[in-house]
C-alpha cells in the first residue's frame, strides 16, 4: 500500500506550516488575510525579480496572482485532505509594478471539481496593476479527481 501523504521525495504533506510556507518565505511575503473564499497577501519589492527598466518582471506577476488564488482556495478548504492545480491562468497586465505590492484573490464559483478564481495586483494607494482568471481542478492527496 502506498502512503499517499510521503510521495517520492519523501516532503510529509500532512502538515503545512501557514504561518511560514516554503513560498512566502522565498519571497518574503506577508499573508495579511485568508478567509473562506478570499485571501489578501503584501509583497516586497525586489530588484532581483524585475526586467532591465525596474519594473517587476510579468511571470513575477503570474507567480503572485496564482499563488493569492491558491491561498483563497485554502481558506475554502482548510484540510490537507484536498489538493488543487491551476489549470489555466489569464493575466492582464494594466501598469509596470515598481514598488510592494498588495495580490487579493477571490473564488468567484465552485463546482464539484472546478473552481473560478479571480484576483488582482494591486499598489498600496489602491492602483490596480493586474487582474488574473483561473480554473482550477480540485484533486485528492493521490492526484486523482475528487468524486
Amino acid at each position: 500500500m502506498v502512503d499517499s501523504t510521503k510521495p517520492e521525495h519523501g516532503v510529509d504533506l500532512t502538515f503545512v506550516d501557514m504561518d511560514q510556507p516554503h513560498t512566502l518565505k522565498t519571497f518574503k511575503a506577508d499573508v495579511e488575510t485568508i478567509e473562506p473564499g478570499f485571501a489578501r497577501i503584501r509583497y516586497p519589492f525586489k530588484l532581483d525579480w524585475c526586467n532591465p527598466r525596474g519594473s517587476l518582471q510579468g511571470g513575477m506577476y503570474g507567480v503572485f496572482l496564482d499563488e493569492v488564488m491558491g491561498y483563497a482556495m485554502i481558506g475554502s478548504h482548510p484540510k490537507l485532505d484536498t489538493l488543487w492545480t491551476t489549470t489555466t491562468l489569464n493575466i492582464n497586465y494594466l501598469r509596470p509594478i515598481t514598488g510592494e505590492i498588495i495580490a487579493e484573490g477571490r473564488v468567484i464559483r465552485e463546482g464539484k471539481r472546478t473552481v473560478y478564481v479571480e484576483a488582482e495586483l494591486i499598489t498600496p494607494d489602491g492602483k490596480l496593476c493586474a487582474k488574473a482568471t483561473s480554473t482550477m481542478m480540485i484533486l485528492r492527496r493521490d492526484g486523482e479527481l475528487m468524486e
